[in-house]
């Protein structure tokens, strides 16, 4: 197979496509044959080590399986240019799944261009594929793990910026996940840039970052704390509440989860997710259209009951009203906007319109997906959407004292539904809490 790559070599080297083009006319299976072998030193290995960006990308439109060849050496024609800022943009441009090619050991483009600390690189890597922070080696490191081990604090401070800014899909899971994540040993890279006795504003950029777990813990039960060198970074530490490891208890382990009693709030999110898990989402659109509807239209019949409200009532005639130089006497009904109905029948009205109204907006959080129903911008406006039906309600009851009955089935509903949410947001927070200290099962 060497054979084969020393006829296409004077070409590769060269950047010669007319010579590449005259190896492929004598030879025309050439490059598949090569391409059959698993370790192989490719064309495009050589001209894209010797930075010929023509020919590079006249052999990737010949054979795109090529960039993602290991040579001997373990590395892709994309590792071979990691310093050749312009020839990374082409590779990226042609694309960008590039970026997460791994090579020998797990090392990806990402992880090389931390490594050397080149941040114009890695500004166009991650910004071209910022899933390929996910990446970690063999070693449990991201490139966050390995810019701080190898002290480019530049490197450093521009992932945790580009984290911190990122607003694409799944933004702040891919925060949580990368600034919490322990390579082999479970340090985290706040471990590292401490034990590195990084500077204070690096250090300080970790601290800020709202989704870090500060007191989190490495294979010797130590913390930041414990490992830190410099005083006055142990005092920094302190500062933001970091505790030494003695006192710092560890989390829950899985197998104690799934030993541990079940309780009543575990036991209603049961029943809940395995409602949802039944749902398809084809079903759960359509659920959600008919509820919403459902809830539009009883909203609307408190804003319009049956039979109307009572108006103002002016007297028609002009003795009605008596205007006098200093004040003006005017004939309200003491019943203005109040149902018409009588007491009894709108006690069975307010009855089944609240049952109507409650059933759909708890089965429109039960059918919301998860990651919309725990944000508060979705809990907000549907909290105060409720607590305006309950005021609508009660303010066109016929008369608030003899309508017990239904105010108490009404705050009832309302407690249920606020219980609801302060679950749900229970839920959510002893979520982030869990992936702060357990992070990620490898």
């Amino acid at each position: 197979m060497s054979n084969l790559v020393d006829i296409v070599r004077p070409a590769a080297e060269e950047g010669n496509i007319d010579l590449l083009y005259s190896v492929l006319k004598n030879n025309p299976s050439i490059l598949a044959d090569i391409d059959s072998e698993q370790l192989v030193e490719t064309p495009l290995h050589i001209a894209a080590s010797k930075g010929h960006i023509p020919f590079v990308i006249e052999i990737m439109n010949w054979k795109p399986s090529f960039a993602l060849k290991l040579n001997p050496e373990g590395l892709s024609p994309i590792h071979l240019a990691i310093q050749n800022k312009r020839m990374m943009l082409w590779f990226v441009d042609m694309n960008k799944e590039l970026v997460r090619v791994k090579g020998k050991g797990g090392l990806t483009p990402l992880h090389l261009a931390s490594q050397i600390g080149d941040v114009d690189i890695l500004a166009v890597l991650i910004c071209a594929c910022p899933d390929s922070l996910q990446d970690v080696t063999v070693w449990g490191e991201t490139a966050l793990h390995i810019a701080a081990k190898n002290n480019n604090c530049d490197a450093l401070n521009l992932l945790v910026s580009f984290l911190r800014k990122y607003t694409g899909k799944n933004a702040q899971w891919l925060e949580n996940k990368i600034l919490n994540w322990k390579d082999e040993d479970d340090n985290t890279i706040l471990h590292i840039s401490v034990q590195n006795n990084h500077p204070k504003k690096t250090i300080l950029l970790l601290l800020l970052a709202a989704e870090i777990y500060r007191n989190a813990k490495n294979l010797n039960d130590q913390t930041t704390l414990d490992v830190a060198i410099s005083v006055e970074i142990k005092k920094l530490l302190s500062r933001w509440g970091v505790k030494p490891g003695s006192e710092v208890i560890n989390p829950r382990t899985q197998t104690e989860k799934i030993s541990s009693p079940i309780t009543v709030i575990g036991v209603c999110s049961k029943y809940i997710n395995r409602f949802r898990s039944t749902v398809s989402d084809e079903q759960r659109n359509i659920l959600l259209i008919i509820f919403t509807l459902i809830v539009t239209a009883t909203y609307q019949t408190v804003l319009s009951p049956p039979g109307g409200l009572h108006q103002s009532d002016a007297a028609s005639d002009n003795n009605a009203n008596i205007i006098s130089s200093n004040s003006t006497i005017s004939s309200t009904l003491p019943s203005a906007g109040k149902s018409v109905m009588s007491k009894s029948v709108f006690f069975w009205f307010s009855y089944l319109n609240m049952i109507s109204f409650a059933i759909s907006m708890l089965l429109i959080l039960v059918m919301t997906p998860g990651g919309m129903m725990d944000s508060p911008l979705f809990m907000l406006p549907m909290s105060c959407f409720s607590i305006s039906y309950l005021y609508s309600m009660w303010m066109i009851s016929p008369t608030h004292s003899n309508t017990v009955g239904v105010l108490i089935f009404n705050f009832t509903v309302l407690f249920v539904m606020l219980v609801v949410i302060i679950i749900s947001q229970y839920y959510r927070l002893k979520w982030v809490l869990n992936r702060r200290k357990v992070i990620v099962t490898r």
